[in-house]
């Protein structure tokens, strides 16, 4: 495992006036391929860990969501694609621009080489999946070819639709899918493959799970010290109510598909509602309130099986009201979008 140096907190944008008994750690996916043009993060998922109720939050962040990005010294200020951030000021960037435009306080990152997941899902006995129909049959046979060819494995093609045991060659390929369907359905899958791992992995034997490690190890860098991955292990095993729960933004509610000088990107209609409807994910909110001034709980409901937090209703959690500073950058966007 890599170690990155610990970032400079005090130019991460962090919201510090948020519920500290949850933690967020920002996760990169790289897709490990020689082939693929620039560096730009493949997967951007937000884990919060929360020691409330033992739970493990997942949201995916769609890659190609328009946010803005600060500058950098090289840099300027932009609106462009959430995964660009990685390329311009790798992790670290990506870290700031997910606080900026979701009021968030994420300070570690752990960074992960997609070609992990073929060993990690070898080592757990292989994990479940649900294909969901023949168009995804097909292209995730596709992508089994070329994870077999980069892994040097010759994992056999999947041969039915619904759910099944897969290897990971076959998980990965499941997981990078990007053409059956939508980046939507795909950061489903994602999330789907994710859930699977963590709840076999904490159900292991202490041998596989030290040789899960030894495995996982050389695919990793992250912010993070052992004792602190150590302490959220063990804080997370202690819990009687373990879940995981998934999200993904933008939510349908307040997104649309567009085209910006020929370009298709994920806009999201309201980025200040979008932010209300995460933190309501993540914290467990009773109420929000939207940027027009009503009190309300957002619509979590979405056709890609986002899971929202049942525990919502009962929780003390002072509600979350956006900064100044996201109203603008939401408002920024509107209109350099024209809406």
């Amino acid at each position: 495992m890599v170690s990155a140096p610990e970032p400079d907190t005090t130019n991460l944008n962090t919201n510090n006036n948020l519920n500290l008994d949850t933690v967020n750690i920002a996760v990169f996916g790289i897709d490990g391929r020689s082939d693929i043009e620039g560096d730009r993060s493949d997967t951007i998922m937000i884990v919060s860990l929360d020691f409330k109720d033992g739970s493990i939050k997942v949201t995916s962040v769609m890659r190609d969501l328009l946010v803005q990005i600060p500058a950098t010294n090289n840099t300027n200020q932009s609106f462009d694609k959430i995964n660009a951030s990685y390329s311009y000021g790798g992790p670290e960037l990506t870290v700031k621009t997910l606080n900026q435009n979701f009021d968030l306080n994420i300070t570690d990152y752990v960074v992960v080489n997609f070609d992990a997941m073929v060993d990690i899902v070898d080592t757990l006995g292989g994990v479940e999946i649900n294909v969901k129909n023949q168009e995804v049959l097909d292209w995730t046979n596709k992508y089994i070819d070329d994870v077999n060819d980069k892994v040097g494995r010759k994992d056999p093609y999947l041969t039915a639709i619904g759910p099944q045991t897969v290897t990971g060659v076959q998980a990965l390929a499941y997981a990078r899918n990007r053409y059956s369907d939508n980046d939507y359905e795909r950061t489903q899958r994602q999330r789907e493959v994710v859930e699977q791992i963590v709840k076999k992995a904490f159900n292991v034997d202490i041998l596989t799970d030290v040789n899960l490690l030894t495995k996982v190890y050389p695919y990793i860098k992250t912010t993070l010290s052992v004792k602190e991955i150590t302490t959220y292990t063990k804080a997370y095993l202690a819990s009687t109510n373990k879940q995981f729960l998934e999200f993904r933004v933008p939510t349908d509610q307040f997104v649309r598909d567009d085209m910006i000088n020929s370009v298709s990107y994920v806009v999201p209609t309201s980025l200040a509602d979008n932010a209300i409807a995460l933190h309501s994910f993540i914290y467990g909110s009773q109420q929000t309130t939207p940027t027009d001034g009503t009190t309300s709980s957002p619509d979590n409901s979405s056709s890609t099986n986002i899971t929202s937090n049942t525990n919502s209703s009962t929780s003390t959690d002072t509600p979350y009201v956006p900064t100044d500073g996201l109203l603008k950058i939401s408002a920024a966007i509107s209109s350099y979008v024209g809406y």
